[in-house]
């Protein structure tokens, strides 16, 4: 897994977050990654709760072999994110957060 590229197929449910919440405009609305996390798990089911908590694993598993410019393109590129990851260390943020929302 670490050596492939991923593959936006893989991440429906990150896709939905990063598209739905982390928006241009999620500073205005939301005030903070974390806190357009919280809203997505609000709004989500237990079930794509799970499922971001896996695929956001699969994502720092993969990630911490590669530059942050590879995550990066990744999310904006890939995913079609319009919010760019400062670090592999704010997916992990994500992740925690999630988890406790789980």
């Amino acid at each position: 897994m670490t050596k492939r590229a991923l593959r936006s197929s893989r991440f429906p449910v990150f896709t939905s977050l990063v598209r739905g919440y982390l928006h241009e405009d999620f500073p205005q609305v939301h005030g903070s990654v974390l806190a357009a996390v919280a809203a997505f798990c609000a709004d989500a089911s237990p079930d794509e709760r799970r499922q971001l908590v896996r695929e956001l694993e699969t994502l720092v598993k993969w990630g911490a072999t590669r530059p942050t410019r590879d995550v990066q393109s990744f999310v904006t590129k890939e995913l079609g994110s319009r919010w760019e990851p400062a670090s592999r260390d704010e997916i992990l943020e994500m992740l925690q957060a999630v988890r406790t929302e789980t």
